[in-house]
């Protein structure tokens, strides 16, 4: 309870601080451009999104004032604006910046209703990026307005006074012309002075902005741009953009940039700790003279051993702090870990220095205007000898192999900070981040349960994310996640054995054994036929999706990866995959497939390599092409057809889509003797008891031998028995009784009890075509007995109906049964309907009593 009560108490306090120190209320700048709005313009409703348009958007920066001002008016239109917009709120950092709100205010029917009052303005901590270990101290100032409805207007005017120092007076920022709802009025403007002239660059046909000169201000202008949706869409790389945008900078070149990030590394003019010195000198012992061992243990010290934590707070966020500090914490950021690894190979003599990144959209970096703003990221470079450079990123923990193996991903471009650099360099990406998957999959017979194993070995890149996942979760939480990864397409998937894991750190390969079961890979149909699909997932992974419609963007593709996949199959029979091998290669991937038969083993090899991060607009179209056929070896489904269809069961194993099985017992014209035996002994005992009934007779009502001619309903009646006859013989013939490979796939799905079934069920039928067939042979003789004999026919078709209830519930049964087992209550029900009208017709027509009157002769 005290917990909880000095948990709010804080949260209390720190939002009614005030007066912020660096939050305050004041006037409108007297620096401010005029603007000229017209705010009579209404937007199209298609234009509108989250509740609310803008009437007017005007930004200002001055830079001799070091000032960002905002006026903004939004127009609320429904409740989710109301709900999402009445809010204002700043995020500032408090080391270098003030806020000034000038004005805070509701527009309502022609009265300004006043929202800002310095008690209700409040300041909370903004960490937003917590969860990866950043902290930036950044806080936000936030009104909450009250009494917002819709149709209102919300006036908001405030500065941002204070530029992050560690730019010093230069000045540079990357602006878009796009929005996320409808604005009406948009002004930009940045006033500078003659003597800080700004470098603009435009792309995706953006506005140049409008110059006013005067003696004492030079002034960029943007009236009213056209603004383009936020959108890009997904499926293009990340540094491709059509959205119009401006780069502007005070820096004349890339050289400048290179002087800015001398100056905020100290020139890498550090002293290092005795400690440190003492690691050095292990280093350079264990590394013999061999700058490159040398290299790759502090490269291991500083990914591993100094743990990520950045506090990009104040100057910060650009300034790295010193070696020692980061050294004696053990931990740091990009720029704190990269500056201590420079630091390191620089005294041992390697040349070694920071090199700045952007991880999303390094590759456009030439396209724009210099600055030290458009990079996010750090990294180290090492001159080798002949001039190449090699890259490490001491933010990749669990690296290992030789120092030239090492993985970097794809950066793109680079800036070195190093003396006399003046212009970017390409960051070549590792070749080595590797898959080799080979999948055993043993399903020796449709009904036994299969074994399914997976090796993996990962190399490069590959090893690396691998090996870090298996220090940060448990192992019990990663076989989870395999299991559940195969059973999206093997249902039922089973963890056999704990998962194996080698990790060869001089090669930098990690290898992963994977064992499982599969009680039910085969699934059979009401109709019999056996299948189950399989996708090799690890290249579908990697194929982008095709885009919808056109698209003049290029398609991202994951860069750089190679992936070796064999799946190796043993079947029940011999299986032809019907496909030929592929190859399929141009600049941007390539694919190869090849598949293998020996007997009923089949090998599937796939390879799959991208050699770009994105595949060009124009080969879209040949792209779709290369999809199909790429996807179409990939997902596949093996299945086997039934030869007939027919209400009874049918477990024969049909002939598969591409090959008929043709050897051994499962031939399908390999007789099924018990079958063949049983049938011969039932009709011998059949023909047997015909003969006896035949020669029967009963007392008839009317004079023996004086019956009637069949007509009236007895004919309808005579019609009903045949039809049942062919009803029966045709389910009889195409069950297939008499394959000897029926009989082995009955066995195969229950053992002997599902044989028993089999056979009860071949006495079933032969019962239901023997009856057929005696009671129509003495319905057409229009014998004395029929009637009796009808009777003992329907009793018999009915039993039979029961006894294969019986059965069926009683003995487990396959997948493929379940139907067939429903509806046999059904064919019950429908029996006894059939009994109830036709047995009742039969003992109380008197038409019935006046036809069947011929005795035995």
């Amino acid at each position: 309870m005290r917990i909880a009560l000095s948990t709010i108490l804080l949260l209390f306090l720190t939002l009614t601080a005030s007066p912020h120190p660096n939050v305050r209320t004041g006037a409108l700048p007297d620096w401010l451009v005029p603007i000229h709005p017209d705010l009579t313009r209404q937007p199209s409703p298609e234009e509108i999104s989250d509740g609310y348009y803008y009437e007017l958007q005007d930004a200002q920066t001055n830079l001799l004032r070091s000032t960002e001002y905002s006026h903004f008016i939004k127009h609320i239109i429904n409740a989710t604006g109301v709900q999402g917009e009445s809010e204002v709120s700043v995020i500032f950092s408090p080391q270098f910046q003030q806020v000034v709100f000038h004005r805070v205010c509701i527009l309502r029917d022609g009265a300004t209703l006043d929202q800002l009052q310095p008690a209700r303005i409040k300041v909370v901590q903004e960490e937003t990026d917590a969860k990866d270990f950043q902290y930036n101290g950044l806080q936000r100032a936030f009104i909450t307005l009250a009494d917002v409805r819709k149709g209102d207007r919300i006036e908001v005017a405030y500065s941002i006074i204070g530029f992050n120092p560690v730019f010093g007076k230069k000045y540079a920022t990357q602006r878009y012309f796009t929005r996320t709802t409808a604005v009406c009025n948009y002004f930009r403007t940045i006033i500078s002075s003659p003597d800080r002239p700004l470098r603009i660059i435009t792309r995706n046909n953006a506005p140049a902005p409008e110059e006013q000169h005067d003696k004492n201000s030079l002034i960029y202008r943007w009236i009213n741009p056209p603004l383009k949706d936020n959108d890009d869409g997904g499926d293009a790389p990340s540094w491709f953009s059509t959205l119009p945008s401006v780069s502007v900078t005070e820096y004349k070149d890339w050289h400048e940039v290179v002087d800015w990030g001398l100056g905020t590394f100290n020139h890498y003019r550090f002293t290092l700790p005795s400690a440190l010195l003492g690691k050095i000198s292990e280093w350079r012992k264990t590394a013999a003279g061999d700058k490159d061992v040398f290299a790759n243990l502090a490269a291991r010290f500083v990914q591993n051993d100094i743990r990520y934590l950045g506090l990009e707070i104040g100057e910060n966020t650009h300034r790295p702090r010193p070696p020692a500090d980061v050294f004696a914490g053990r931990f740091g950021d990009c720029k704190d870990k990269s500056l201590l690894l420079a630091v390191i190979l620089q005294h041992e003599g390697i040349p070694a220095y920071a090199t700045l990144i952007n991880t999303a959209e390094g590759r456009s970096l030439p396209g724009v205007a210099p600055s030290p703003r458009l990079f996010d990221h750090t990294i180290v470079a090492i001159r080798r000898t002949g001039g190449q450079w090699l890259y490490i990123d001491p933010t990749i923990s669990g690296q290992r192999g030789e120092l030239t193996d090492l993985y970097i991903p794809d950066y793109g471009y680079t800036l070195i900070l190093r003396d006399g650099e003046d212009s970017l360099r390409i960051v070549p990406p590792s070749k080595n981040n590797g898959y080799d998957i080979r999948e055993d999959l043993y399903t020796p017979r449709f009904t036994d349960t299969s074994r399914f194993t997976v090796t993996t070995t990962y190399a490069g890149g590959a090893a690396d994310k691998i090996r870090s996942q298996y220090e940060e979760e448990s192992r019990k939480d990663i076989e989870d996640s395999y299991v559940k990864y195969y059973g999206n397409w093997l249902s039922g998937i089973q963890r056999d054995r704990p998962v194996g894991y080698s990790d060869d750190s001089l090669k930098n390969e990690l290898t992963i054994k994977e064992f499982y079961t599969v009680p039910g890979l085969w699934t059979i149909d009401k109709k019999g036929k056996r299948s189950f699909d399989f996708v090799v997932k690890m290249i579908r992974d990697y194929l982008p999706d095709l885009p919808g419609g056109r698209s003049t963007a290029p398609l991202s593709l994951t860069y750089p990866v190679q992936v070796r996949y064999t799946l190796h199959l043993t079947l029940p029979e011999e299986w032809d995959f019907n496909s030929g091998p592929v190859h399929i290669r141009n600049n941007a991937y390539q694919f190869d497939f090849t598949p293998e038969y020996r007997g009923k083993e089949m090998t599937l090899r796939y390879s799959l390599t991208t050699f770009a991060d994105h595949i060009d607009a124009a080969d879209i179209p040949q792209y779709k092409n290369d999809f199909k056929e790429m996807d179409d070896r990939i997902s596949f489904s093996l299945y086997k057809e039934r030869d007939d269809y027919s209400m009874e069961p049918n477990l024969d194993p049909p002939p598969a889509k591409q090959t008929s099985a043709t050897s051994g017992d499962n031939h399908p014209f390999l007789p099924c003797w018990p079958a063949i035996w049983l049938s011969f002994f039932y009709t011998l005992l059949a023909s047997r008891f015909f003969i006896y009934l035949n020669t029967r007779g009963v007392e008839t009502f009317y004079t023996p031998g004086s019956g009637y001619p069949i007509g009236g309903w007895i004919l309808i009646l005579g019609l009903c028995i045949g039809a049942a006859l062919l009803l029966d013989a045709y389910q009889f013939f195409s069950a297939n009784y008499y394959s000897r490979a029926n009989w082995i796939a009955w066995s195969d799905a229950g053992g002997p009890g599902m044989q028993y079934l089999y056979l009860g069920q071949l006495v079933i039928q032969l019962n239901y075509i023997a009856g057929a067939c005696a009671v129509l042979y003495w319905f057409l003789k229009r014998r004395d007995i029929f009637p009796r004999m009808f009777i003992w026919y329907v009793a018999i078709v009915m039993g039979g109906r029961l006894a294969l209830i019986g059965l069926f519930y009683s003995i487990p049964i396959p997948e493929a049964l379940i139907t067939y087992r429903a509806d046999l209550p059904w064919a019950a029900v429908r029996t006894s309907v059939y009994a109830a009208i036709w047995v009742t017709f039969v003992l109380r027509s008197g038409q019935v009593r006046s036809t069947f009157l011929q005795p035995y002769r």
